[in-house]
């Protein structure tokens, strides 16, 4: 399929409600109707990431994309207690699950997110039906310096994002992508107005000490991926600034029956550069007989 222009459709009314999970207050976005699919967010991002991608498949899928505590417009607790780390957000994830009354559900990934998928997927794996990793986290240790900087110089980090500004930030959206006209209309406003919210920068900081270090990703799931039996999906840019396209192929490689597709001229965020093939993609491979999927 083609490359989607900038203008491709983004969220107007999202359907967000709150849920409290282990005493922390939740903004999640509940869209559409049907089989319901869980997408997860990478780190200092929100369900806003997913503006060009949920109005499409909440047309065909019940869409459930939270903002993880800490980031968004959910609270951001300090204490001992709220570690912000990858067990963290597994459970506060399958807390959501629990509380929607959801016993299994496909998992979809973006970066950071990719990572709590793929911890589901092998630690809970009767939890996910199906998994989808979209530029994921978790898959080697390589990851771009610049992502490096929170657990290296967190001061340095600290200060750059309380000076954050929507032009800045909007440059740093840009980066990410191949073409940096795909960044979606208003992402970078409520981006900054996320970082303003109190505890928002400490819970980024202990987020990015807990997940990235100098020597690059934490948690890495190569060790474990040949025994993932779900199907599973895999979406990637071949100009990838953030995680390198051979964690892709090697993934591929190594994932029993899992699909992959490359996106050329696109960086690190398919669902923005191209966001209608990406909504097809996953929804047919959601919907693909079994046999269909894996072929």
């Amino acid at each position: 399929m083609s490359n989607d222009g900038p203008g491709a459709p983004s969220l107007q009314s999202d359907g967000s409600r709150t849920i409290e999970l282990d005493g922390v207050s939740c903004r999640v976005i509940d869209s559409g109707q049907g089989e319901p699919v869980l997408l997860l967010h990478g780190i200092g991002g929100s369900a806003d990431e997913w503006s060009k991608v949920i109005p499409q498949l909440s047309t065909r899928f019940r869409v459930l994309a939270p903002d993880a505590p800490g980031h968004g417009l959910s609270q951001k607790p300090d204490g001992p207690a709220h570690t912000y780390d990858l067990a963290y957000y597994t459970r506060l994830i399958l807390g959501l699950l629990d509380a929607l009354g959801i016993e299994r559900i496909p998992v979809v990934g973006m970066s950071a997110g990719g990572a709590i998928a793929l911890n589901l997927a092998t630690a809970m794996p009767d939890r996910v039906a199906s998994l989808i990793l979209v530029s994921s986290a978790g898959l080697g240790t390589e990851v771009a310096w610049s992502y490096r900087l929170g657990s290296i110089v967190p001061p340095l980090v600290r200060f750059g994002l309380r000076l954050s500004t929507v032009q800045s930030t909007r440059s740093f959206g840009r980066a990410l992508c191949f073409n940096p006209e795909h960044v979606p209309d208003g992402w970078a406003e409520r981006r900054v107005e996320a970082w303003r919210a109190p505890g928002a920068i400490d819970a980024f900081l202990t987020t990015a000490r807990a997940t990235i270090g100098w020597g690059g990703q934490r948690h890495n799931f190569l060790h474990c991926l040949r025994q993932i039996r779900h199907r599973t999906l895999i979406l990637w840019g071949r100009n990838d600034p953030i995680l390198p396209v051979a964690h892709a192929t090697r993934a591929s490689r190594l994932i029993r029956g899992s699909t992959i597709h490359i996106y050329d001229q696109c960086g690190h965020m398919p669902i923005w550069e191209y966001p209608t093939d990406v909504s097809a993609r996953v929804a047919d491979f959601l919907t693909a007989p079994v046999n269909a999927a894996k072929s």
